[in-house]
C-alpha cells in the first residue's frame, strides 16, 4: 500500500533550506561547479602556453567566447550566407544571430522556430553589439546556468548529495552541452528552461504547505509556456509533467486540497498556452510578408492591438512552420537516424579550417582547427547503459518498495545508502518518462535530424548515469567466497575523473584549438561504411 505524503495541516512546514534540500556544503559545491562551468564556457579556447611556449610571459592565454573565427583576410562580416571561416558565424549562428538582429531592428524574417530563444540572444546584441560576443553571451549564460540547475534538480529527486554532485559534473563536462553553450544557436535555451521547469515542478511535489504547492505549480505552468516558446521540443516536458503528476495523484503520493487542485488544473491547462502566446509579442510588432497585413497587430507608442490581425499573424506562422518541418527534404551530410543518438554517433561539424593557422613548432606540420558537437562518449554510453539498467530493474525496485514495510529501521537504513526506495522509484519513473517523451517521438519526424536533437533527452541520460554511480558508490562489503572487502566508491569517483579526462581529450575539437591533422585524426576511434553512421568523422569512409 503506497503511503501518502503528510499534509501541511498535520505537521509543521519545513524551513526553506530544508525544502530545497541544500546546506552550506551544497552552496560550496554549487559555487565551485558553476564557476568552473562558467570559466570553461566564457574563457575557452584556453591555451596552456607554459607547455607549448615555455618562454612566454603568460603561462595561460584565452581567446574567449567572443573570438572571431572569420578568416582575417575577409573584410567586414564576411561572405553573405556563408559560415566561418568565410564569415564570423559558426554553423547556424548564420541564421539565429541575424534573426535576433532583425528582431532588434524590426525587420521581417521567417524562421521555423518559436521566437523566445532568438529574443534572448538579442538581449546580448543590444547590450554588447552585433558581434561574436554579443550574440553568444546569453547562450553562454544559459549554458552555464544549466549546471547548478541540474544540481538542484538532483537534490529534489534524491536526498543524496553525491547524486547532485555527479549530475552537475556530468553536465559541466559534456561536449554537446559545452559546444551548444558557446555557439549562438537556440537549443541550449529551451533545455535550460526545461531543467528549471522540472526543478520547480519537483519543488511542487515536495511542497509541504498548500501555499508552496500553489505558487510552484503556477510557476511550472509559466515556465512550460516559455520553454515551448523557445523551441517546440519542450512540449516533451509538458507531457512528462502531466504523466508524472497524474501517476502520483492516482498512486496517492501527491495530495491536494480543493483550492490547490483547482490551481494545478488551471495552471497546467491555461498558463503554458498564455505564456507561449506572450513570446510572440515582438513578432506581432513587425510586418510580415507571409500575411501582408496593412500594419503590425501590436504597437505600444501609441498603443494599438488588433486581436483578429494578431490571430492571423500567429496562425499563419504556425501553418508555415508546420509545412516547413514536414516538407523539408534537403539532404545534409550530417543527418543521423534517431536510434544512433544515445550511442553518440554522427556528430555535426560546426567549423573547420586548414588555412592561416601556421605550423606546429615541433613537427612543422600545418595546423587545422575544428569544432564538432560530439557528446562526451563516456557520459553518453554510461547514461544509455544506466537507462537500460533502470528500465530492466524497475520491477525489482517496485517489489522492493512494497516489501519495505516489513523491514525494521536498521535494515531499511542499510539498504537506503543510495537514497530511499520511494525517492529512487519516483526518480526512475521520472527519468524513463522524460527520456521517452523527448526522444522517441522524434523517430516519427519525416525531416532529417541531427545529433543535437538528442539534447531534450540528455538531462535524463545524465541523471540516470548519476543515479547509477550513486548506487555503485553505496556498494560495500565482502566479495562472496573471498576475504577482500569491496567499495563501490572508488570506481564511482574514478568514473567521474575519467569523464573529466575525456572532456579535456576532446577539448581541442570542441573549441577550435589549432592542432595538426594527425592529432585531429587521432580522435577518430570508429569508422563505418554507409549506411552505418560514422563517429568522430566528417564523412563516411564510402561517401555516396
Amino acid at each position: 500500500m503506497i503511503q501518502p505524503v503528510i499534509h501541511a495541516r498535520e505537521a509543521a512546514p519545513k524551513s526553506g533550506r530544508s525544502w530545497w534540500r541544500i546546506d552550506r556544503q551544497d552552496v560550496y559545491w554549487l559555487l565551485a561547479l558553476t564557476l568552473i562551468a562558467g570559466i570553461l564556457r566564457f574563457a575557452s579556447p584556453i591555451f596552456l602556453d607554459v607547455f607549448s611556449h615555455p618562454t612566454s610571459t603568460a603561462p595561460i592565454s584565452a581567446w574567449g567566447i567572443g573570438h572571431d573565427y572569420q578568416d582575417p583576410k575577409i573584410p567586414g562580416l564576411g561572405k553573405p550566407n556563408e559560415i566561418a571561416p568565410a564569415s564570423p558565424f559558426v554553423f547556424d549562428e548564420l541564421y539565429f544571430a541575424n534573426d535576433a538582429h532583425d528582431d532588434i531592428l524590426g525587420r521581417d524574417y521567417f524562421d521555423p522556430e518559436p521566437p523566445l530563444a532568438k529574443l534572448i540572444i538579442a538581449v546580448g546584441e543590444v547590450l554588447f553589439g552585433f558581434n561574436s560576443f554579443g550574440w553568444r553571451v546569453m547562450v553562454a549564460l544559459f549554458g552555464t546556468a544549466i549546471v547548478p540547475l541540474m544540481y538542484l534538480l538532483a537534490r529534489q529527486l534524491l536526498a543524496v548529495r553525491f547524486f547532485a554532485i555527479a549530475a552537475a559534473i556530468l553536465t559541466a563536462f559534456d561536449g554537446l552541452l559545452f559546444v551548444e553553450s558557446r555557439t549562438a544557436v537556440i537549443d541550449i535555451i529551451p533545455i535550460t528552461l526545461v531543467v528549471l521547469t522540472y526543478l520547480i515542478f519537483h519543488l511542487h511535489l515536495n511542497g509541504d504547505t498548500p501555499a508552496r504547492q500553489r505558487w510552484t505549480i503556477v510557476l511550472t505552468g509559466i515556465l512550460l509556456g516559455l520553454a515551448i516558446g523557445a523551441k517546440w521540443t519542450a512540449i516533451a516536458a509538458y507531457g512528462t509533467i502531466i504523466v508524472i503528476l497524474a501517476f502520483r495523484l492516482i498512486a496517492g503520493w501527491t495530495r491536494y486540497d480543493r483550492a490547490t487542485a483547482g490551481t494545478a488544473l488551471l495552471s497546467l491547462a491555461m498558463l503554458p498556452i498564455v505564456f507561449y502566446g506572450f513570446t510572440f509579442m515582438r513578432y506581432l510588432m513587425i510586418e510580415h510578408s507571409i500575411t501582408n497585413l496593412p500594419q503590425p497587430p501590436l504597437a505600444f507608442a501609441p498603443f494599438h492591438f488588433n486581436l483578429g490581425a494578431a490571430w492571423t499573424d500567429i496562425a499563419e506562422w504556425h501553418r508555415q512552420t508546420w509545412l516547413y518541418h514536414i516538407n523539408l527534404k534537403a539532404d545534409h551530410i550530417f543527418y543521423s537516424p534517431w536510434w544512433t543518438w544515445p550511442l553518440d554517433f554522427r556528430p555535426v561539424v560546426y567549423y573547420f579550417t586548414n588555412t592561416g593557422l601556421g605550423v606546429d613548432q615541433s613537427t612543422g606540420s600545418a595546423l587545422v582547427a575544428e569544432i564538432f558537437n560530439l557528446g562526451n562518449p563516456l557520459s553518453w554510453w554510461g547514461g544509455t547503459f544506466a537507462l537500460v539498467g533502470i528500465a530492466i530493474g524497475l520491477p525489482w525496485l517496485i517489489r522492493d518498495y512494497r516489501s519495505r514495510r516489513a523491514m525494521d529501521g536498521i535494515e531499511r537504513e542499510g539498504r537506503d545508502l543510495a537514497g530511499t526506495v520511494d525517492q529512487r522509484l519516483h526518480t526512475s519513473i521520472f527519468l524513463l518518462t522524460a527520456l521517452i517523451a523527448a526522444w522517441l517521438p522524434l523517430s516519427r519526424i519525416p525531416r532529417g535530424l541531427f545529433l543535437y536533437h538528442m539534447l531534450g533527452g540528455l538531462p535524463a541520460m545524465l541523471l540516470a548515469l548519476a543515479l547509477g554511480l550513486t548506487s555503485l558508490r553505496s556498494l560495500h562489503g565482502l566479495l562472496p567466497g573471498f576475504t577482500a572487502r569491496i567499495s563501490g566508491a572508488v570506481p564511482a569517483y574514478a568514473f567521474l575523473l575519467m569523464v573529466i579526462a575525456f572532456f579535456f581529450y576532446f577539448y581541442p575539437l570542441w573549441t577550435g584549438l589549432p592542432l595538426t591533422a594527425d592529432a585531429l585524426n587521432g580522435h577518430i576511434w570508429f569508422a563505418f561504411v554507409k549506411p552505418w553512421p560514422n563517429w568522430c568523422l566528417c564523412y563516411w569512409t564510402n561517401p555516396g
